[in-house]
């Protein structure tokens, strides 16, 4: 952690390391404040990164890139394998996907609330407030919408549990590291469920998203106001392993016509990063 730490320190200004120049940045995140973030696990150095006036220490709710912590804790503590079907309980939802039953990997490909919601509960505040300690979390503040005692089932949606770019790359780095305080086996099947395919130059990543509206305090109403989105994970190229974190929130709030998610404006941005880094780098 010492030496991720100091490769953030070092990098806090806004300019761009390796391939990607500083320019190329600015005009894929024109409209938006974003961090941007590729670090070298092999060689515990910061390649690239975009972080203009200290926005990768800025803390964002967890949103959907909450299901990666909660998905190593119900495999650490056996409440699901790799077989596990989440029976859906037949209320409709806001996507058509996440009226199904779901598996521990349509879970995550499809950022399915409702089996978020149900694995914390059944988790409960303890053991979850226990690992996000563990993990180093953030802010570890699971107390959800004020007055509402909902932190289970809200905490990462409602902004009370936040973290910024630079604490998900350093628990994503324990994570790729083996140093988090739960058993190979959860990493493994958490890892495994996150695969997404293949960069332009065939290397392997492996990814969650997020998405949400942005709030300067826990609860605040959600109309009218900027997105959030979120897109992290994991990278092997030729053998060597990486981890990026990315993120962006709207300048400006968006047209009402606007209706895209955060993160499916962010994660196409994030992608032609990484394939233009990973293509140059041969």
């Amino acid at each position: 952690m010492a030496l991720l730490a100091g490769a953030l320190a070092f990098g806090g200004g806004a300019r761009a390391e390796g391939n990607i120049a500083q320019r190329e940045f600015e005009q894929r995140f024109a409209g938006y404040r974003a961090c941007f973030l590729l670090y070298s696990l092999d060689e515990a150095r910061m390649v690239s990164q975009y972080n203009p006036d200290g926005r990768c220490a800025e803390r964002l709710a967890a949103n959907s890139t909450f299901k990666i912590p909660l998905s190593l804790m119900a495999f650490d503590q056996g409440l699901i394998t790799q077989r596990t079907v989440f029976q859906w309980d037949g209320v409709k939802r806001d996507l058509p996907a996440w009226n199904r039953d779901q598996t521990p990997q349509s879970w995550l490909r499809e950022s399915t609330v409702w089996v978020s919601q149900r694995l914390a509960t059944q988790l409960g505040r303890t053991r979850v407030q226990r690992y996000l300690d563990g993990f180093a979390y953030g802010n570890r503040d699971l107390s959800g919408d004020p007055g509402r005692d909902n932190g289970l089932t809200h905490a990462w949606l409602s902004g009370s549990l936040r973290l910024s770019g630079r604490e998900q790359l350093a628990f994503l780095e324990a994570m790729a590291e083996g140093r988090l305080p739960v058993s190979p086996q959860a990493v493994a099947a958490t890892r495994q469920n996150l695969y997404l395919g293949k960069l332009a130059s065939g290397a392997d990543y492996y990814g969650k998203t997020g998405a949400g509206r942005h709030k300067t305090r826990p609860g605040d109403a959600r109309p009218n106001l900027r997105r959030d989105g979120w897109f992290v994970g994991f990278v092997e190229a030729k053998g060597r392993r990486y981890v990026f974190v990315s993120n962006l929130t709207d300048k400006r709030p968006p047209s009402p016509g606007d209706k895209a998610f955060g993160s499916g404006i962010l994660k196409p941005i994030a992608l032609d990063l990484l394939n233009r880094y990973f293509a140059a780098a041969g």
